[in-house]
């Protein structure tokens, strides 16, 4: 039969002698009850690398680790993460690192605040609470809060329930360099800062491709005629000025007070049921720089069920390839619902036909019914 004894922090847990006992219940990573606790058990012949996490090495030179008994999910206060408003960069990076070779991050409720990008290993999932999970961000400009270890591949994430408020000018809440194949649902991301976005993703001809977001939440800040915030920004590459973000599905959210609500230089990408607020622009379709002297060029992208009050622009076209099929519930409050170059080969239907002449539906193709 094994004693269990306890020891008040991960301080105190190195210094036990292995041989004392076999297993230790650890009340807390830093001081008893801050969530870093957990029951460890000695492995003598483990020579797996410390964490401070999962895995714990003693103090003493003999063989052998301390090791989690419980570590699925991954606890970022496992790492001493507060959730009190400190500095909690390295400890919520230590909890991702935990799951490089994949596995689930979890974020409890707390502030959180985050000084430089967090890095997501493919196949890993981080998860907050709710509204109350959050981070709050001042890395770096042209940064995001979180981003992919390698945002020159094409790799799969998940994140979900966490909120994320950006304090940097000219940063993000998310760069989606690197990021197909995701999913990011349950997510608000609130812009403390001009200049920013919920979600930075330009095109690399691999990513951000196929990935679904579901009642994702945005707000920007200020005046948002002036404020350049942007909810969802598919820009283009900075290297070619060619790609886009192709095939994206985004259903739900809302999206209030910001400058451009979804900017898309890519093609496929499909908006439902999306809710935008007092903005400049709704959505704003336009083709990539290196793209304007192709032979063949154009873009095709879908919008239904679109819910806007206060948008000056709901519809904005920039190029006259970029080809919309826009379905629009009900809008109030706005200049144009299309401020566009051409109709051609566009649909768009809206509920307020006639009414005032930039608010007429219009459909530019022939429909042929065969008997």
């Amino acid at each position: 039969m094994e004693h269990i004894f306890s020891v008040q922090s991960l301080d105190e847990l190195k210094q036990v002698m292995p041989e004392s006992c076999g297993a230790i219940q650890l009340l807390g990573h830093s001081q008893p009850g801050d969530g870093g606790g957990g029951l460890f058990h000695w492995n003598s012949h483990s020579m797996a690398n410390p964490d401070d996490g999962i895995v714990v090495a003693a103090t003493t030179e003999k063989p052998g680790r301390w090791h989690r008994l419980e570590a699925d999910p991954i606890n970022v206060k496992w790492y001493g993460a507060q959730g009190n408003g400190s500095d909690a960069t390295a400890a919520i990076q230590g909890a991702l690192d935990a799951a490089a070779a994949g596995g689930t991050v979890r974020l409890p409720s707390g502030k959180y605040t985050i000084t430089q990008p967090l890095r997501m290993h493919q196949g890993t999932s981080f998860l907050g609470d709710g509204l109350f999970s959050i981070l709050q961000y001042s890395g770096p400009d042209n940064t995001g809060c979180i981003q992919s270890t390698t945002p020159d591949l094409n790799c799969a994430f998940s994140i979900a329930k966490i909120n994320i408020e950006v304090f940097q000018e000219n940063a993000w809440g998310i760069d989606l360099r690197g990021m197909s194949f995701s999913r990011f649902d349950h997510l608000s991301v609130h812009l403390r800062k001009a200049n920013t976005s919920g979600f930075f993703g330009p095109g690399d001809g691999k990513s951000p491709y196929y990935n679904l977001f579901t009642s994702c939440h945005i707000a920007g800040t200020g005046d948002a005629t002036k404020n350049g915030c942007t909810g969802y920004n598919f820009t283009y590459d900075a290297e070619t000025e060619y790609q886009g973000a192709n095939a994206n599905q985004i259903i739900g959210g809302h999206i209030n007070t910001c400058h451009t609500a979804v900017a898309c230089y890519g093609t496929g990408n499909v908006f439902y049921g999306q809710v935008f607020e007092d903005g400049h622009n709704g959505y704003l379709f336009d083709l990539p720089p290196g793209r304007l002297n192709d032979r063949s060029k154009g873009t095709i992208n879908t919008i239904a069920g679109l819910y806007t009050e206060y948008i000056n622009n709901v519809v904005v076209q920039r190029h006259e390839s970029c080809t919309v099929t826009a379905e629009v519930t009900h809008s109030t409050g706005y200049e144009k619902v299309f401020d566009g170059i051409s109709t051609k080969n566009s649909i768009l239907i809206t509920g307020h036909e006639g009414r005032l002449e930039v608010a007429r539906g219009f459909v530019h193709r022939n429909i042929t019914i065969h008997e």
